[in-house]
């Protein structure tokens, strides 16, 4: 068995499934990040005890106790909480871009690497931290997966998905419809919790911009909002389901983004894709 991005919809219930409280995942041969992202959420929220006596447990111990390693390919877990944000951006960034396949970029490419980097990382924990009610914040992990030249985030929440707050400002009715509306442009809602950061200065734009970059990027991303999902994929198509079998509550958002296909800098990015109105500024939706 095997949890990896193009599966976790339809593995998600066995990933998870608790029997006396004990999730057992021995049967596994691989587990990708945001299958070990998704098991620490739930030993967080509700205490499980988790049984691997199979071959991920070395790197299940890994993920969740080891500090980072930048001879090494992952990113361990870290929950972030508000008040810690740009902290834990900054921190999950810079230990991406001091691996070692990153050292011999340009100052330029290096640069526009972690511009982006930032960026996204941002925007999806500004996201779940500000509008899920996620009684352990966020759980953010991640790999790079140097065969493939392709840096794998994922970030968790156990929160109440994106239809509770977005149904109250837009005509949607399931999960599936509240994530597609929360990629257009210009969409948002007020957060649940009062804040006063300027990292969410930018609302609207935030899962816009992550989705154009995924698409402009030939990376692929996926999100999980309680019993609905949806999929873009590497040549910007955008599929969706509903009533996922699944006892999953909260959000799930993984992205795949790949290096070598980035053609802009992030600010000529942004001009090139996202401002299609006049009056629109990049410095509105940069913090």
């Amino acid at each position: 068995m095997e949890f990896r991005f193009d599966n976790i919809e339809h593995e998600l219930d066995n990933l998870i499934r608790t029997t006396n409280n004990v999730v057992d995942i021995s049967n596994y041969n691989f587990i990708e990040p945001v299958g070990m992202a998704i098991l620490y959420a739930l030993y967080e929220e509700i205490g499980i005890n988790l049984k691997n006596l199979g071959p991920t447990n070395s790197y299940m111990n890994v993920m969740f106790n080891k500090e980072y390693d930048s001879s090494k390919n992952y990113i361990p877990i870290e929950k972030v909480r508000h008040g810690s944000i740009e902290k834990n951006v900054k921190h999950i960034t810079d230990m991406i871009i001091d691996h070692k396949d990153f050292q011999n970029l340009s100052n330029t490419d290096r640069k526009d690497l972690y511009d982006y980097l930032y960026y996204m990382i941002g925007e999806v924990l500004n996201n779940a931290l500000h509008h899920s009610l996620s009684p352990i914040g966020a759980i953010i992990a991640g790999q790079y997966f140097p065969n493939l030249k392709k840096i794998q985030i994922c970030v968790v929440d156990r929160g109440v998905g994106f239809l509770r707050n977005l149904k109250r400002k837009y005509n949607v009715y399931s999960e599936s419809e509240a994530i597609k509306k929360a990629l257009e442009k210009e969409v948002s809602c007020p957060p649940e919790r009062p804040y006063s950061s300027s990292q969410v200065d930018h609302a609207g734009y935030g899962l816009f911009v992550l989705s154009e970059i995924i698409k402009h990027t030939q990376g692929r991303l996926k999100i999980i909002s309680n019993d609905g999902a949806i999929y873009l994929n590497e040549n910007g198509a955008l599929y969706s389901t509903d009533n996922i079998s699944t006892e999953w509550k909260g959000s799930i958002v993984v992205f795949e983004f790949y290096e070598k296909n980035i053609n802009l800098s992030k600010d000529e990015f942004f001009r090139t894709y996202i401002f299609t109105d006049e009056g629109e500024d990049i410095e509105d939706i940069f913090f």
